[in-house]
């Protein structure tokens, strides 16, 4: 039987950039999450405020690593992903308006640890996103 990890809030996280942060006027990366004894992993995506615009991105690392206390070892090099988006091949997605929200179901192939990149365009707004996961 799998085993179900989280919801767990990965922006704002205290592992994500900036620390504690989920203001859309900047560049927001979320907590990374190991997923190597796991096969499917989702972000649910929540925002408000005044016309945000971005797009959002799922990165992959193979050598990111956490020391015994949960702390960043190595932070790792990362790699943007290819997604499905609308039946298409991409690697971001766009976020805009004054709210909204949004679903991205990662497939796992192997790689040690993903996180979720928002890259800010213009506006401003709080951005919330929840991870799910599931271990074999």
């Amino acid at each position: 039987m799998p085993y179900h990890y989280g919801p767990t809030v990965v922006i704002p996280n205290h592992l994500g950039s900036p620390v504690d942060g989920s203001s859309m006027s900047g560049n927001i990366t979320s907590s990374p999450t190991v997923i190597l004894d796991m096969y499917a992993l989702s972000y649910a995506l929540k925002w408000t405020g005044t016309s945000p615009v971005g797009a959002v991105s799922v990165e992959g690392s193979n050598d990111f690593s956490l020391d015994p206390e949960g702390a960043i070892k190595n932070a790792g090099t990362w790699t943007t992903l290819t997604l499905n988006y609308g039946g298409s091949a991409v690697t971001s997605i766009p976020v805009t308006g004054n709210s909204g929200n949004g679903l991205i179901d990662v497939v796992s192939t192997g790689i040690y640890a993903v996180r979720l990149v928002y890259t800010a365009t213009s506006g401003t707004g709080t951005l919330t996103v929840t991870m799910v996961a599931k271990e074999v």
